[in-house]
């Protein structure tokens, strides 16, 4: 019984002693076959631990730790003797974490650019795009906001856009850019063909089944094509009324610093709003 045994644990040893390195077959083909990745994504650090690949992508500026078997991918933490190993190889992959950040903010950075400059010479087009328009009295100046009916993020920004508007007497021109999957695009269709005002869109709720029709197709088939040209696939987006500026995001604080307004961190007292910039 003791030889037996003896003969089982040999046999496995030698097994493992053999058995080729866990992490050769592991490429970007092999992982792109087992989870989709973008075209960008590539590997900086592979390393055997045990029976399973450690491996590290460089993914839109960020390092992701997986791990791989023979065949199949793991996301997530790896522990041993209480460390965790996955912690300790990103420590050690710091500075090149440092260099994958600063490649991709340049690369956004170019990007973003690129849009400004293509809003800025279409900029007719942004207003035959946009549905309706949130303008309390006379106005000199025009934002126009790229948003999705089901964006929570968009949401939270027009709020402090309206309050912006009444006070410096903008006038906000909205853009329907349904890019959030087909419950967005239903409500899209939903607040065109029934006409909503500036004020029903801001009530809007979800409605199964709406019908379309066809100014919500002619709207959308410009749309769609106009923001894919300008290589946009977020939302939500300012453009000031001439294109000259863009914040993509939510973040108020930088339309204001574009408008020209100055404001007192943490004032108690939202309806103060912001000032002009006093002239010297």
């Amino acid at each position: 019984m003791r030889w037996t045994l003896v003969s089982f644990v040999l046999l496995v040893l030698s097994s493992a002693a053999f058995a080729e390195p866990v992490c050769t077959h592991v490429d970007m083909k092999w992982i792109s076959q087992q989870v989709p990745l973008p075209t960008e994504a590539k590997i900086v650090y592979k390393k055997n631990q045990g029976e399973l690949c450690e491996v590290v992508l460089a993914l839109d500026g960020n390092l992701v730790p997986l791990y791989a078997g023979k065949d199949f991918l793991l996301v997530g933490k790896l522990f041993r003797d209480k460390k965790s190993i996955t912690r300790e190889t990103l420590d050690a992959l710091a500075d090149t974490a440092r260099k994958e950040r600063i490649k991709a903010d340049e690369k956004e950075a170019i990007k973003t650019e690129k849009r400004k400059a293509f809003f800025q010479q279409n900029i007719r087009v942004l207003d035959d795009l946009a549905l309706f328009s949130f303008n309390q009295g006379k106005s000199n100046k025009v934002l126009y906001v790229v948003t999705d009916p089901n964006c929570s993020y968009c949401k939270k920004l027009m709020p402090d856009l309206e309050i912006l508007a009444i006070e410096n007497q903008i006038e906000i021109k909205v853009i329907l850019f349904p890019v959030l999957g087909s419950k967005s695009r239903d409500m899209a269709i939903q607040a065109i063909c029934e006409k909503y005002s500036y004020q029903d869109y801001g009530q809007i709720q979800f409605q199964p089944d709406t019908p379309g029709c066809r100014q919500a197709n002619i709207l959308l088939e410009k749309t769609m094509p106009f923001f894919s040209r300008a290589d946009l696939s977020f939302v939500p987006v300012v453009i000031s009324g001439d294109g000259t500026w863009v914040v993509e995001g939510n973040d108020i604080s930088q339309v204001k610093q574009h408008l020209g307004l100055v404001c007192d961190d943490g004032v108690s007292d939202p309806s103060k709003g912001c000032a002009p910039v006093p002239e010297n």
